[in-house]
């Protein structure tokens, strides 16, 4: 597999270690202090490069957002526009006409005007002028001071996607140094202490993942079927900051991915998705239910049964089915349907 991480819309590869979903762990842990060293501080560069991430996905997000204000301030403000415009055409039309028939005899205006029913009527409304006139100033202030704080809104929300823009860039950089980190630190190790590198991790085979959905069915139909979306996504795909598929997915980019599949809407970061649906216990867990890890919650897996989860691991191992009891950090799950 690859590091990997988005940056300003592409994608950074670096060469790395080949994992493949493993079976077991039948060896004993390392008895080599080099490699226990490595395998800690890859760890703690790997939760960092997590936490960066979820830094990443929730900055994204609501730049998103503000991008969507910044579309409906416009819209608003176009609206607005238009309206003070009308109110000023409006008092220009009373001005123009009070002002063409000032000092004119009414009955020559009566009598030389083409419409006599209408000319009474524009008489009724010209007799109240200055209390039309004064009305019509008033709203057309109004209208004009809401125009002004729609616009000084737009300015503001423009100002803070524009930071928001900055710091997305600024975590993508962070993100990429820390992928590098980790290249730099794997590359020093031997050949022999790759292949140990991620024995007793938790992984399981392909077979033993394959009879946990099939032996737990107690699942809402549609959460199984994004437990099998997310399954299906095991081989083949790779860890990719900010992705959402198809072949490409951070972990709750892997999350949205599945549940899209079966109709249903999630944010795309682990925290956001922690508010979603319910509270169920870790005795309660079914397949499909949302798995949250650390504090702050930086990570997110889905249940699939018998104490497995899928998840989109890390840049190092890709998309991966791990035990449970051997994940640190477990913080709650969440259940979306059913």
């Amino acid at each position: 597999m690859r590091f990997r991480t988005v940056v300003r819309g592409g994608l950074v590869a670096l060469s790395g270690l080949a994992v493949v979903l493993a079976g077991p762990a039948t060896q004993p842990a390392s008895a080599d202090p080099t490699l226990d060293d490595a395998k800690t501080k890859l760890e703690a560069i790997e939760r960092q490069q997590s936490e960066l991430g979820e830094q990443w996905s929730e900055v994204k997000l609501q730049l998103e957002q503000g991008k969507q204000k910044v579309t409906t301030l416009n819209a608003d403000i176009a609206a607005q526009q238009r309206k003070v415009d009308a109110l000023r055409t409006q008092a220009q039309q009373v001005a123009l006409n009070h002002f063409q028939n000032r000092g004119v005899d009414i009955t020559i205006q009566l009598v030389t005007s083409p419409d006599p029913d209408s000319f009474l009527s524009d008489m009724s409304t010209m007799g109240k002028v200055d209390q039309n006139m004064n009305s019509l100033l008033q709203d057309y202030q109004a209208q004009q001071a809401n125009l002004a704080d729609l616009q000084r809104s737009a300015r503001d929300q423009v100002a803070t996607t524009l930071a928001e823009e900055k710091r997305l860039d600024a975590l993508n950089d962070q993100l990429e140094a820390k992928v590098e980190e980790g290249q730099q630190l794997v590359d020093q190790l031997t050949e022999q202490e790759r292949q140990r590198l991620n024995v007793g991790d938790g992984s399981v085979s392909r077979d033993e993942a394959r009879d946990a959905l099939i032996t737990d069915g107690s699942a809402d139909s549609r959460a199984l079927a994004a437990v099998k979306y997310a399954m299906s996504k095991v081989n083949g795909s790779q860890y990719v900051w900010g992705a959402e598929g198809p072949t490409g997915f951070d972990c709750s980019g892997l999350m949205l991915a599945s549940y899209r599949s079966v109709g249903v809407s999630l944010p795309h970061s682990s925290r956001a998705q922690f508010s979603v649906g319910r509270p169920v216990s870790k005795s309660e867990l079914k397949p499909g239910d949302l798995l949250f890890f650390y504090n702050p919650i930086h990570h997110v897996g889905m249940y699939i049964g018998n104490g497995l989860f899928v998840h989109a691991r890390n840049v190092r191992d890709d998309l991966d089915v791990t035990r449970l009891d051997s994940y640190p950090a477990y913080q709650g799950a969440r259940r979306v349907l059913g």
